[in-house]
């Protein structure tokens, strides 16, 4: 049966190879005679169409007559020479035939330009194709041309092709019964890999998966390229699981911190100011729903190549960044901020807001950790170019040298690892930048000098509803 299914297979890719080779064959002979025929500037007539097919003497070609006695010119070879299954016909713009090959006298088929087509004339089958000739200079049509290819030599080849493959197929029935036993041990032997392989899972999901590595080249393979994408899968939520509640603490600090300085506010002012109270409630309130939403958010996040439904979010930016700068003036009270704003007032990105806050809130909270001794500096930037919202965020801190550069956006990775030792942190932070980025089809880059500080940029691609005004 397969060895049926692939002479069957051969054969028709054959006679279509073969078939789609001169049509394609006739379609170039046929458009290059008809570029030289759009060379005339008047009507083509049995005068004149000997300049348009290469030669140099009207008496090169020869003289016939139709029944009703209109001068026929004719060649033996126009198009490929020696190819003598094919003819071409020209005729005037009333369709009286000027000229033939082969001394072929078929009608104009078609005034309209046409696509080869499989036809039967006087008892032999090929392809017939017409052109509209144009002139070039004109524009005006000037004549038309005819090709007919014949397909017999097609046909011949064709039922040798088909005898040779029946009596190979015959032979291979023959040979498949003798090998049978064997091809069937070949077949069973990848199954009971995979089979053992899925008993290993089984009694213990969680350990290391070990690819099932089977090179049968048929249908076991592509099962067991299957189950290890799914495996792989599996072992990626659970990775996901993992970094999840490493993620988590990281990422809550800052609105904890949010929480502790409305908290003492309270303890400080807030029991006499009821203004400063409900300030203070209102504020914390915000923050514990933010903090709520954001680990929803870190679950999305280690969810990105299975889920875009954050993809249609837009984000006002200015706004965005105005808010988050005056919590963070609130937190760090000793540290410098500045806001530049370099775009449209209500410029968007095509960005989640929790998303692109959360994502500014930590380069924020890194600018100011390792700011070094002193007073910090930080400063935001938006600006935009064609394509996208540009959001750069500056310090006048330590630094980070050209090696670790590279590596910032690294899970984990933790540059200077005596002095982080002293900041803490858990090194995810600069990772999640990078997800998100990758996720809204943007990018994240630093700039950086030891001693000068650092530009971490955030490049988010523009709302889409702003192309569609």
């Amino acid at each position: 049966m397969v060895f049926t299914t692939f002479v069957t297979i051969s054969y028709q890719t054959s006679v279509l190879y073969f078939l789609d080779g001169e049509k394609d064959g006739l379609i170039n002979v046929v458009d290059d005679l008809a570029e030289k025929l759009e060379n005339s500037d008047d009507a083509l007539t049995p005068d004149n169409i000997y300049q348009y097919l290469g030669y140099q003497e009207p008496g090169v070609l020869a003289t016939l007559y139709d029944e009703d006695g209109h001068v026929i010119k004719s060649a033996e070879e126009v198009g490929i020479p020696g190819v003598g299954w094919r003819s071409f016909q020209v005729y005037d713009v009333t369709g009286q035939m000027i000229f033939t090959t082969q001394t072929s006298s078929l009608p104009l088929a078609n005034k309209k330009s046409t696509a080869p087509v499989i036809v039967t004339i006087g008892g032999k089958s090929g392809y017939i194709t017409t052109r509209e000739i144009k002139s070039k200079k004109t524009g005006k049509v000037v004549g038309y041309l005819q090709s007919f290819n014949n397909l017999g030599f097609y046909y011949n080849i064709r039922n040798k092709l088909l005898f040779i493959l029946i009596a190979l197929e015959i032979v291979a029935m023959f040979l498949a019964n003798f090998i049978g036993y064997f091809v069937s041990n070949h077949f069973l032997k990848p199954l009971s890999k995979l089979r053992a392989a899925m008993k290993r899972v089984t009694h213990s999901p969680s350990s290391e998966f070990k690819k099932v590595e089977i090179n049968s080249g048929d249908e076991i393979e592509e099962l067991a390229d299957v189950f290890n994408k799914m495996m792989y899968k599996t072992h990626d939520y659970i990775e996901g699981q993992e970094r999840f509640v490493s993620d988590v603490s990281h990422e809550l600090r800052a609105p904890l911190a949010v929480l502790d300085g409305h908290v003492n506010l309270l303890l400080r002012w807030g029991k006499d100011d009821p203004e400063q109270l409900k300030e203070s409630l209102e504020a914390s309130r915000q923050e514990i729903k933010k903090m709520s939403s954001m680990i929803q958010d870190m679950l999305d996040i280690t969810r990105l190549k299975q889920s875009d439904e954050f993809q249609t979010e837009e984000t006002e930016v200015v706004g965005s960044v105005t808010d988050l700068m005056n919590n963070m003036e609130m937190i760090h009270q000793t540290c410098s901020f500045a806001f530049e704003a370099n775009l449209e007032p209500h410029a968007k990105a095509q960005i989640y807001k929790n998303h692109y806050v959360q994502a500014l809130t930590i380069l924020i909270d890194n600018a100011i950790k390792y700011s070094g001794a002193g007073q910090s500096y930080v400063k935001v930037t938006l600006s935009e170019d064609d394509r996208n919202i540009i959001t750069s965020v500056s310090d006048r801190g330590m630094g980070i040298c050209e090696e670790d550069q590279a590596h910032v956006f690294e899970r984990f990775f933790r540059a200077d690892k005596a002095r982080n030792r002293e900041i803490g942190g858990t090194g995810l932070g600069l990772s999640i930048i990078a997800n998100i980025a990758q996720m809204y089809h943007g990018s994240v880059s630093v700039k950086s000098e030891l001693g000068e500080g650092s530009t971490f940029t955030l490049v988010l691609p523009k709302a889409e509803s702003l192309y569609n005004l």
